[in-house]
């Protein structure tokens, strides 16, 4: 059976987490918030490098942190091997040309990858295993996958703010 957005529909759990990171074209989120892919969606490269204070993350940085662990997610569901997230420090790594209109791209697309990575990856789940420990913790894979929406949804609201603190402070 395939749920209402395109994915199979095995586990409540596992189609509810797929909705939510991937709502089918012009559906929102319950919290009527963009995802992380539509907070991103015409963010200039002066704004995605703004900060609140210079101790502070940027929308840049967030964009990263949020592409390493639906890369990490993905990885842990499907079993590949570590090592393969081609930016370092891999959990929070810096913008390599922070304002760099081609940067700013190339690092854009870093996200989108590591997002349909993970919707892939969801989307293969086997969800007979959903209630399985997600390797040597006591983790599950549906705290896992419960985890990652979690995730993604807290950093698309501080993208969100960061774009209207940035429009507030003149940054285009």
């Amino acid at each position: 059976m395939v749920g209402p957005h395109g994915f199979p529909m095995n586990d409540k759990r596992l189609d509810e987490a797929l909705r939510h990171l991937h709502p089918p074209r012009g559906a929102r989120p319950w919290h009527g918030g963009p995802t992380v892919m539509g907070a991103l969606r015409g963010v200039s490269p002066e704004t995605a490098c703004w900060k609140l204070q210079p101790d502070r993350h940027s929308i840049w940085e967030l964009a990263l942190h949020v592409a390493y662990w639906n890369y990490a997610v993905a990885r842990r569901i499907t079993g590949a091997p570590r090592g393969g997230f081609p930016r370092s420090p891999s959990n929070w790594p810096a913008p390599d040309e922070p304002g760099s209109p081609a940067a700013w791209d190339r690092d854009r697309q870093l996200v989108r990858q590591a997002h349909d990575g993970l919707i892939e990856a969801l989307s293969g789940f086997d969800p007979a295993r959903m209630d399985h420990k997600a390797g040597k913790t006591s983790t599950t894979f549906a705290d896992l996958i419960t985890g990652i929406l979690l995730h993604d949804t807290y950093h698309a609201g501080q993208i969100q703010l960061l774009k209207r603190l940035a429009k507030a402070s003149g940054v285009q």
